[in-house]
């Protein structure tokens, strides 16, 4: 499966594990983030997406340094 970015339809290879939590207490905390290189379009999925099985995953830190 092709993965393309929603806006310049650019093909993306790669996505980064994130630990943003978008609901209180870290209940939200599933999420990867999803940046195209060329137009920096960013989209957060589902750690358990099928769209990601084909991309590599990075790890990524998150947050102001606390």
């Amino acid at each position: 499966m092709k993965v393309i970015c929603l806006r310049c339809e650019t093909e993306l290879k790669q996505y980064f594990f994130t630990s943003l939590a978008f609901l209180p207490y870290g209940s939200g905390g599933a999420h990867v983030m999803v940046e195209c290189p060329k137009c920096g379009h960013v989209e957060f999925l589902s750690k358990s997406s099928p769209l990601l099985r084909d991309l590599k995953g990075i790890a990524a830190s998150a947050g102001d340094g606390d």
